[in-house]
């Protein structure tokens, strides 16, 4: 293995945490057992500081160049590893030590000091208190029934079933979308993991004939990201935070909603992530002339939810998530208590087109919710309280052209049914856009 392939994968790469785990193989025994049988040999040692990057335990390989770089101080490239790996454990400053003793190397190779150029440029990037990051996503969506209506129109109107006039009923369209997703992360104290992080999200779609379900869309989120106990074994992380969500539909407003909820992700082995979220809603709608009583639905909603993610293998990762929702309203009709749970994977392989390529993710999910209502709606039915059942699946192919661009295709099935009649639907979604990420 050559000193630039050795830290080719490890420009991009994130810090290693504290339980990075090592993968011990009789590769990396064997050359451990070698470099001790002849300790002045730096064939041997980089050899096994080669089977140890590999198998994760960055620690022994940093030892080993060092010991390499004790026996002969002028090696450039055994440097610029020791730096590779220093930036790949988080330790920036001694990094960039290693890198500026290349850089000043008359000796050293053309290709090496271009290499510690671009190391440097990603330790000042990654040390600014500042940074922003963000994604822009747009495209074209087509749904067999945009209004999620009833196939029938048959309604219950104070308990009396009726047929809706067909300008009612399920009707097909095509949308177009933007979505636009914007991080501000400080750097609260240099010396300390914690941050400040801001997200703005922004959504607008347009129907080509339903104009009614046109959708705006604005949230802004900020609090603080805190690490409990940093380098403990689980890794905990704590975040706080406010909120302020605004909905309009068909250019009205539908509701305001400021709020606030906390988060606590754990890191429980190197190949698992658990989450648990807590959030508050106050829901503020507004009545519209063809939307008289909307206020009926004022009121806090409360969500808790929970999802687990866990790497069973360099191509597929898997996610099961829970989540309860208590919606008060002014109207105990419009009341409910909405509980579901969710699986998801992620399936990475080589590009069937070209395998130089990135590699493409096809995801599969899978909800399944179930909301009661909390008491009769007269109007609707003054016998029967709502109670709504959903099924919702989605498979999501990305496919990215590069780094920063990535062709996205989706396919969704709702299907919901109801103990009343007015809010059963079926509805059928393809989505076709191109992200872009900065």
């Amino acid at each position: 293995m050559s000193a630039l392939a050795l830290i080719g994968s490890l420009l991009c790469a994130e810090p290693a945490t504290a339980q990075q785990q090592i993968n011990y193989s009789p590769e990396y025994d064997a050359a451990f057992k070698a470099m001790l049988s002849d300790p002045g040999n730096l064939d041997k040692t980089f050899a096994f500081a080669g089977e140890a990057i590999k198998a994760g335990d960055l620690e022994g390989a940093v030892a080993a160049l060092e010991r390499m770089l004790f026996i002969n101080p002028n090696l450039p490239r055994i440097q610029l590893e020791l730096g590779a790996l220093y930036f790949r454990l988080g330790s920036y400053e001694a990094a960039r030590a290693y890198f500026l003793t290349v850089k000043d190397d008359p000796n050293a190779p053309a290709e090496v000091k271009t290499k510690v150029d671009s190391f440097l440029a990603e330790i000042d990037n990654r040390q600014k208190r500042h940074k922003w990051s963000g994604s822009v996503f747009a495209g074209v969506r087509w749904q067999s029934n945009a209004n999620t209506a009833s196939a029938d129109g048959v309604v219950s109107v104070q308990g009396v079933a009726s047929t809706l006039d067909s300008q009612f009923t399920q009707k097909k369209d095509w949308n177009a979308f933007a979505a636009v997703s914007a991080k501000h992360t400080y750097q609260m104290d240099q010396a300390l993991p914690d941050t400040w992080d801001t997200s703005i999200t922004t959504f607008g779609s347009r129907q080509a004939a339903q104009k009614t379900v046109d959708v705006s869309l604005g949230e802004i989120t900020t609090g603080p990201s805190l690490k409990i106990f940093p380098g403990n074994d689980y890794d905990l992380t704590f975040r706080p935070y406010g909120l302020i969500t605004y909905v309009a539909i068909d250019d009205v407003r539908d509701f305001f909603s400021p709020g606030a909820g906390a988060s606590l992700t754990a890191t429980l082995n190197p190949l698992t992530l658990a989450e648990l979220t807590t959030e508050w809603r106050d829901k503020r709608y507004r009545n519209s002339f063809k939307s008289p009583s909307k206020s009926d639905r004022d009121g806090l909603e409360r969500a808790l939810r929970a999802r687990i993610v866990r790497v069973i293998s360099e191509d597929l990762s898997i996610n099961l998530g829970g989540s309860l929702t208590k919606q008060e309203t002014q109207a105990d009709a419009q009341g409910s208590f909405e509980y579901s749970w969710s699986f998801g994977a992620a399936w990475n392989f080589d590009s069937p087109i070209d395998k130089t390529m990135p590699r493409w993710t096809l995801i599969g999910s899978v909800t399944r919710a179930f909301t009661p209502y909390e008491t009769q709606d007269a109007t609707i039915d003054p016998n029967i309280t709502r109670f709504d059942k959903d099924w919702r699946f989605s498979v999501t192919q990305a496919i990215p052209i590069n780094k920063d661009w990535t062709v996205i295709a989706m396919a969704a099935r709702t299907i919901r049914s109801s103990s009343l009649p007015n809010y059963q639907y079926t509805n059928n979604a393809m989505t076709l856009g191109v992200s872009y990420r900065f």
